[in-house]
């Protein structure tokens, strides 16, 4: 049969097989654009949430674990100027503290939002639901877990050191790192060039005021400076161990209490409660009884960490007076619930102890800080012929196992490796090239295992030297990474 002969087929039959197949298609199609369209617009909301979550869980976790209040109240109100408010329009936003992570917040809203094509298929809405958590790594609390920092002589609470710092026209080689003004090695001034880590602020210690504590009574022992010109170079034969300058004044020294806030290192936006100044006084004799004086008492305050700052006067101009090394101590009372007091941030001390192994509190690291770096930094260590070795106890009483040990010059500087240390120590001795660190920054890392875990979570450093230990230094310590940080969640 021929091409030709072949039957030919209607145009109606193709046309009835083509109509349906092409409204079944643009009937998918239009399926398809109107659910890419709702599905577009579910996105658009869910980054929304997701966003207004993130900034809330942020701003509320600095005041955890504290003040649960304040994190809900900040967390709400950053939601609700992110547009989500709870109990409004359908909104809920929900604040949570995380079980074993006191310094975690959590945040979850939910919102419905409308549909646009999905109506026409029976879907008029949508409900999202999105999380955030967030974390807040704060300034370790550093040298006491009780109420007292530095040496208490008339009650036979000895911590083996004073709390120290030095005048403004001193050398950064005596020990403090930040506030003495002169650089290391010139000498003390003036003239002298600016120490590269000099700062205004002194020193924070952190009054932690719990819940219940009643009445609270702040105290400082020999807060004024006591020049001493004679005796013993290292001032520890008379009183605190104030060492002087020859002629020179001393420095006057101011110690002031604050209000808490989120942010107890950054006075500026801190109430001031109170203070008290001390001008430099001669010395005293050797036998002269020790008294505490009050600063203020606060009447039931609300729970928080007040920080309290010491800081001396700065010299202008070519004045040379302002020299010279205080030490002083410093305790906290409450009428009910045990208040804390300890440093915040760094801390410059003044060892004074005899003994051939002699502890003092480092820094105090929770379990929950398991799976982190814990880093810390001393200033000018070692400064004892003949020297002997710096060891970092854990929590358990022990050499920690293992350390990453870096060595820098200035603060400036960029630190270099000195290997890893079994178990974590350093010999420090100054008549020795390789382990003369008069004047320069030493750094140990510590990586914490995801089992570590304590009840007493206090570390501690041990100086096992032959003799007396004489030496002022200066200590940080804190755990690695962003302080106010999001955690993912699975």
């Amino acid at each position: 049969m021929s091409y030709r002969s072949m039957p030919r087929r209607s145009v109606g039959a193709d046309r009835g097989v083509i109509l349906p197949f092409f409204a079944s298609t643009v009937f998918l199609l239009l399926g398809l654009s109107a659910f890419a369209t709702d599905l577009g617009w579910f996105y658009v909301n869910a980054n929304r949430i997701q966003r207004a979550a993130d900034a809330g869980a942020l701003a509320g976790v600095i005041h955890m674990p504290q003040r649960f209040d304040l994190a809900s109240a900040s967390a709400e109100e950053l939601a609700m100027a992110n547009g989500y408010e709870d109990g409004l329009d359908g909104a809920v936003v929900e604040v949570d503290a995380v079980p074993g992570e006191p310094h975690q917040l959590e945040v979850t809203i939910t919102d419905t939002v409308d549909t646009y094509f999905l109506k026409v298929l029976g879907r008029t809405s949508q409900t999202i639901v999105r999380k955030a958590r967030a974390e807040f790594i704060p300034p370790l609390p550093l040298g006491s877990p009780g109420n007292q920092f530095g040496n208490d002589p008339a009650t036979g609470n000895v911590d083996n050191f004073w709390a120290n710092i030095h005048g403004h026209h001193t050398d950064t080689k005596k020990g403090d790192a930040y506030s003495a003004y002169c650089s290391d090695g010139d000498g003390d001034g003036p003239p002298c060039s600016q120490n590269p880590g000099w700062r205004e602020r002194g020193y924070v210690y952190g009054v932690e005021v719990p819940a219940g504590a009643g009445n609270i009574q702040t105290w400082i022992l020999d807060g004024a400076f006591h020049n001493n010109t004679g005796g013993n170079p290292n001032g520890d034969a008379i009183r605190t161990g104030d060492v002087g300058c020859g002629g020179c004044l001393g420095p006057t020294t101011h110690f002031r209490l604050y209000a808490p806030d989120p942010t107890p290192l950054d006075l500026s936006d801190n109430t001031q409660l109170c203070s008290v100044t001390y001008s430099p006084q001669p010395q005293v004799p050797v036998g002269t009884p020790y008294t505490w004086d009050q600063l203020c008492t606060l009447g039931n305050p609300a729970p928080g960490i007040y920080p309290l700052q010491v800081v001396v006067d700065p010299s202008s101009g070519n004045d040379s007076t302002n020299d010279g090394l205080n030490r002083y101590s410093l305790k906290v009372q409450s009428a009910g619930t045990p208040a804390r007091l300890y440093g915040l941030g760094d801390i410059s001390i003044f060892n004074n102890a005899s003994g051939v192994n002699t502890q003092f509190y480092l820094a105090e690291v929770a379990a929950f800080y398991r799976g982190k770096t814990f880093v810390v930094e001393l200033y000018d260590p070692g400064d004892a012929s003949p020297g002997g070795v710096v060891q970092i106890f854990g929590p358990d009483g022990s050499p920690w196992s293992s350390c990453d040990m870096y060595e820098r010059p200035e603060v400036t500087a960029v630190w270099i490796p000195r290997g890893t240390q079994t178990p974590c120590q350093f010999d420090a001795d100054r008549s020795i090239a390789s382990q003369n660190y008069d004047g320069d920054w030493i750094k140990l890392e510590i990586n914490l295992p995801d089992i570590y875990s304590c009840v007493d979570c206090w570390w501690k450093v041990n100086y096992n030297y032959p003799g007396a230990v004489f030496d002022t230094t200066t200590w940080r310590a804190y755990m690695l990474g962003n302080p106010v940080h999001l955690i993912p969640l699975g």
